[in-house]
């Protein structure tokens, strides 16, 4: 079987569009570090609404906005990045993976495009791209921007094209509606074998640079290799770790500690719990008995959580910590190259950190009880190390979809909204409100 997936940003900002731009034209570093050796550099296939470039999304998005006579909301997202998925193989079966010939990459740069237009609406893209000059393949670049009539006039509306998505998909979020949609459509007109990929984010979803676009990119082919090169690093690095300074030891001990409990959480997120040697907080009759008989809370604390601890401490060992999704999950990338690894990691160390921090709270406070002080005085764990660790978990289950969020705006079904005629200012809010969900 083979596997289908999306990547989704939305460009807010004409500065985004430039760089967006620059990068498909090859002028950033980014995208020339990335180049396959052998390549031509700006090889693939492309085309764009713009009149004198294939790749000029600026200009392709003012001819856009010219096509269709399109005003824009302020403060709302000018269009959609989406980066249409399918497995390397699938290409790899009917030819070279970089050949512009290839019929298959020919049928998945077509029908990416006929997709999107199929839910935005007809002429809503304005851009698209495959490039074959990089490593990997298979990936169409489509810049989306849906237009929908708003008071009698044509307005740019990337949310109202994405919550009619949503319902004609029955899914929960705009997200998972967008991937179940490609990877239908990728069924129906590329090849029946074409199934869904695994329901998860991945992506920092408020900036596009060219270096998260490169990361989301690299994420469509970086897992593949992963798993072919993760056994064989290994097996290396166990074979020469006689010869290695306990200083290098030590720290391959803690790689490999990070990545069994990568692996752990990827394989039951929602059921996943911090490494620990013994559970102080169950049997509140024997906690009781062993804090009475102590005062130093500290050796029932590191007890408790020393496990935990321990992983977090390797996290920062090799510079990674509980909020680096909010840096875009950019640390780490020398020693966990998938993004999606990267993902889970963030939130392994989350929940270790959140654990470390109960521990503390619960021991402290269990011996203030016993000792009859005021219990208006419980300490609060979220203040305690490593601080805001249980924030830090609820966003790690939203960005890996084990946790949806819910707005804290009730919508009104489309008829109604229509009835009621909401402001400018209600469907800035509207917008702002919905767009985390994606």
């Amino acid at each position: 079987m083979f596997k289908a997936a999306i990547r989704v940003n939305k460009i807010t900002s004409i500065a985004q569009l430039r760089g967006a731009t620059l990068h498909a034209e090859r002028g950033d570093e980014t995208s020339q570090a990335r180049l396959r050796e052998g390549a031509e550099l700006g090889a693939g296939l492309a085309w764009s609404k713009a009149a004198e470039s294939d790749r000029d999304y600026l200009a392709a998005f003012k001819a856009h906005k010219s096509e269709l006579g399109a005003g824009e909301r302020k403060g709302a997202p000018l269009c959609m990045q989406a980066l249409c998925v399918v497995s390397p193989e699938w290409v790899k079966a009917a030819g070279d993976l970089h050949d512009p010939s290839n019929p298959r990459n020919r049928a998945l740069f077509d029908q990416a495009k006929a997709w999107a237009e199929s839910w935005a609406g007809k002429g809503s893209v304005f851009g698209a791209r495959l490039d074959l000059d990089e490593a990997g393949g298979a990936v169409v670049d489509l810049m989306i921007s849906p237009v929908r009539t708003s008071r009698g006039k044509p307005v740019i509306s990337t949310q109202k094209a994405l919550v009619e998505l949503k319902a004609a998909t029955g899914e929960r979020n705009e997200y998972s509606a967008l991937q179940t949609s490609w990877a239908d459509w990728a069924r129906e007109h590329l090849d029946s074998q074409i199934e869904r990929g695994t329901r998860r984010t991945i992506t920092d979803r408020q900036h596009l640079t060219p270096e998260t676009y490169g990361l989301v990119k690299d994420k469509a082919r970086a897992e593949a290799l992963q798993e072919h090169d993760k056994a064989s690093g290994v097996v290396r690095a166990l074979h020469s770790a006689s010869g290695m300074a306990p200083e290098a030891i030590d720290e391959l001990r803690d790689l490999l500690l990070l990545q069994r409990e990568i692996q752990a959480h990827k394989r039951a997120p929602k059921q996943y719990e911090p490494p620990m040697s013994e559970y102080l907080m169950e049997g509140p009759t024997n906690v009781a008995l062993a804090l009475s008989h102590d005062s130093d809370p500290w050796h029932h604390i590191d007890r408790t959580r020393r496990d935990a601890a321990r992983v977090v401490e390797a996290g920062r060992r090799f510079g990674l910590g509980q909020d680096d999704d909010k840096k875009g999950y950019k640390a780490g990338q020398d020693f966990f190259p998938a993004l999606i690894d990267r993902m889970h990691l963030t939130a392994v160390l989350a929940k270790c950190g959140e654990f470390c921090a109960r521990a503390e709270a619960f021991v402290k406070n269990t011996i203030a009880q016993l000792r009859g002080l005021d219990q208006s005085a419980q300490l609060d764990q979220d203040k305690l190390w490593p601080e805001n660790a249980t924030h830090a978990v609820m966003r790690s289950r939203i960005n890996l979809e084990i946790r949806t969020p819910v707005s804290q705006v009730e919508r009104k079904p489309e008829v109604e909204q229509e009835r009621s005629q909401p402001t400018p200012k209600q469907e800035r809010k509207r917008e702002r409100d919905t767009d985390w969900e994606l």
